[in-house]
């Protein structure tokens, strides 16, 4: 699926491997939500106990991932681009929209609890398949043209104190 023929440097590369990880639990997410839909009853229920674990692990991992992102990549390519260029602004806005609906999910299923019925677990279940949407654009957005113009534009040294970032 590479469309590219960009070799990335460790750090960029560390942030396309998570992509890979990330991108197993979004399937097994989307699987859950699917299965939920071709079930009733108890299945359900049980489906979206399981389905809200899951969201639960990964929001965990997602916010992580952003936070590298956030507080490593995109300052040191902002220092590269044009005062009015958005890319880094609109990569922002798409973390925080698909942390939203996490939250959402997280929230609404926190206030269901265990007495949950089948119509409120297929309409909270929209919203972890809303961010597995926006983040599916993302990702590849991120694969495809923010790293890398980071691979272009960052020097040696830059990509080094990225490593470094990371590791701590």
């Amino acid at each position: 699926m590479k469309s590219s023929k960009v070799v990335f440097s460790a750090p960029l590369q560390h942030l396309m491997d998570e992509h890979v990880l990330l991108r197993e639990d979004m399937d097994l997410i989307y699987e859950i939500t699917e299965d939920m839909e071709s079930e009733s009853g108890a299945a359900v229920i049980q489906l979206f106990a399981t389905l809200s674990e899951q969201v639960s692990a990964f929001y965990d991992k997602l916010k992580d991932h952003s936070k590298r992102e956030e507080d490593g990549l995109f300052p040191m390519i902002s220092r590269h681009l044009e005062v009015n260029d958005r890319t880094i602004e609109e990569m922002e806005s798409e973390h925080e929209k698909a942390e939203q609906h996490l939250e959402d999910f997280l929230r609404e299923a926190d206030l269901a609890g265990v007495t949950i019925d089948e119509d409120a677990a297929g309409w909270i279940a929209v919203y972890a398949v809303q961010a597995l949407a926006t983040l599916t654009q993302h990702f590849a957005k991120e694969e495809k043209m923010l790293f890398p113009l980071a691979e272009a534009l960052l020097s040696v040294v830059e990509k080094v104190e990225l490593g470094r970032l990371f590791r701590d």
